[in-house]
């Protein structure tokens, strides 16, 4: 038998690629061959979580370990910091000094996150001038010669709290592809307009953006939006949800108005949807709708609503107003959870199931005969979100064999918590009311489920991850069913 030492630098290259990244720190311990090849992709996305701040002094933190390592610093491609470490209601010394280090010093930093929440002083004024001083220095002296740092192709930032001085920094971050801002601050919308669109010609402006996501941008209005869209030619996703004045109905006007050349669109939906006309997109493949109407009331998320009519009528306005856009994916999101009728489900595969191949429904339920009618008539489904009807698998596994290209499943019902599974003394269930959450999927059934389809390898519920694998046994390849618990957001 060769040894692990002698065996190709591409082959281990190919066996590694297929290891996912919180495998690569132990297989780079099995030999120095695997070390080399596991190095850059370790130290490639480097994210700080709210469980390493509460560790800080416990454990070496990645920034200390960039500094105490120089040479690794040249492999981060993107850092992620959503928490700050703090030392007597500040952020900790030790902790700001290697941060800013590793900013300044990555040779090859292409994305940047910012998303901490922690009390106290920011950090985040500190780091936009690093960013910006890495947009002016195009050539940057290192021990191997001169190396042209390339530009931040990709910021995102949530809750920047930055004063109106400091977000005059945004502008000179240099032309970023990619910008995400979640609840930004006044002054950083009108750095965004002035970085994007300024009044007048300027080196510093930004037509460059491929994408552009703003959340909780209330202080984004029509014009500054009409603004942007008329320099970024080069837009193809736009993403502008839960906004006070971008309402659906502010949007469609913008958009009808510049006609931008968009293939991915996210918008948030504040009341009925009878006023407003969607605009001719050709060219849109995905949309992504949240439905967050002021005056829906909110059920008992864990019985089975009955059909409200505002909701009923939007989506089928809303289906109706794609016909002319050849839609690859559909994701539609609800505030309160509400049941979908089989005929809005007809509609549905009528208009957009030739195309389809990615369809998430979020706190939307279906009958077992909808979710079944999806399956077999939406031919080219890759991936399907929905709350899975459990008591009735036998429709699903029925159903799963005319999905011929359908490799991951994901069920969508709630994930029952210790409060709402306990029993409160004194209360008697309601009759024709379930009284408690809807259990979740066994290793039975997802064994069954994921038999019956023929390409489906991922079945996705209440935070686990089902998957089918083959092994072989005596001779013999056979399917077995593995589980996977999925890590939380943030840890």
């Amino acid at each position: 038998m060769a040894r692990i030492e002698s065996l190709p630098f591409d082959v281990v290259h190919t066996v590694l690629a297929h290891l996912g990244p919180g495998d690569l720190p132990a297989v780079a311990l099995v030999c120095h061959l695997f070390c080399a090849v596991a190095t850059p992709r370790i130290y490639a996305h480097v994210r700080y979580t709210p469980r390493l701040a509460k560790q800080h002094g416990q454990i070496v933190s990645p920034f200390d370990l960039l500094v105490a390592r120089p040479e690794l610093l040249a492999h981060l491609k993107s850092l992620d910091i959503r928490a700050l470490p703090l030392y007597k209601g500040t952020p900790h010394p030790q902790f700001t000094r290697a941060c800013l280090h590793v900013v300044a010093c990555a040779p090859f930093l292409a994305s940047f996150t910012w998303s901490s929440a922690s009390p106290g002083p920011s950090l985040l004024p500190t780091i936009l001038p690093l960013l910006a001083a890495r947009q002016a220095d195009s050539v940057a002296p290192t021990r191997l010669g001169p190396v042209d740092r390339p530009p931040l192709a990709r910021l995102a930032i949530t809750d920047d709290c930055l004063s109106p001085s400091d977000a005059q920094l945004i502008p000179r971050l240099g032309p970023v592809e990619n910008i995400a801002l979640h609840k930004p601050s006044t002054g950083a919308i009108r750095a965004l307009v002035d970085w994007i669109a300024p009044s007048s010609d300027s080196d510093l402006s930004n037509t460059r953006v491929h994408a552009l996501t703003l959340s909780h941008a209330h202080a984004l209005q029509p014009d500054s939006l009409a603004r942007i869209l008329g320099r970024t030619p080069n837009l193809r996703s736009l993403n502008i949800t839960d906004s006070v004045h971008m309402t659906h109905t502010a949007l469609f006007c913008v958009l009808v108005q510049v006609q931008p050349v968009l293939e991915s669109l996210s918008f948030t939906v504040f009341a009925d949807w009878i006023d407003a006309d969607f605009p001719p997109i050709p060219t849109l493949r995905h949309v992504t709708v949240t439905i967050n109407p002021p005056e829906e009331p909110t059920p008992d998320r864990f019985t089975n609503a009955p059909a409200d009519p505002l909701t009923q009528r939007l989506l089928r306005k809303m289906l109706n107003s794609f016909p002319q856009a050849t839609l690859h994916s559909m994701t539609v999101r609800l505030s309160s959870h509400r049941s979908l009728t089989d005929k809005v489900v007809k509609l549905l595969i009528t208009q957009h199931g030739p195309t389809l191949r990615r369809l998430n429904l979020f706190k939307l339920g279906l009958s077992a005969a909808a979710v079944g009618a999806v399956l077999r008539r939406i031919p080219t489904l890759e991936q399907l979100s929905v709350e899975l009807p459990l008591d009735e698998i036998d429709t699903l596994i029925g159903a799963l064999a005319y999905a011929t290209h359908l490799h991951t499943l994901i069920d969508t019902s709630p994930i029952p918590t210790t409060a709402s599974t306990r029993a409160q003394p004194g209360r008697q269930p309601r009759l024709g009311k379930t009284s408690t959450p809807k259990r979740g999927l066994t290793r039975v059934q997802a064994g069954q489920l994921l038999l019956a389809g023929p390409v489906l390898v991922s079945i996705m519920s209440q935070g686990r991850n089902w998957t089918k694998e083959h092994e072989w046994s005596s001779g013999r390849c056979e399917t077995v069913v593995s589980m996977r618990r999925m890590r939380m957001a943030g840890h």
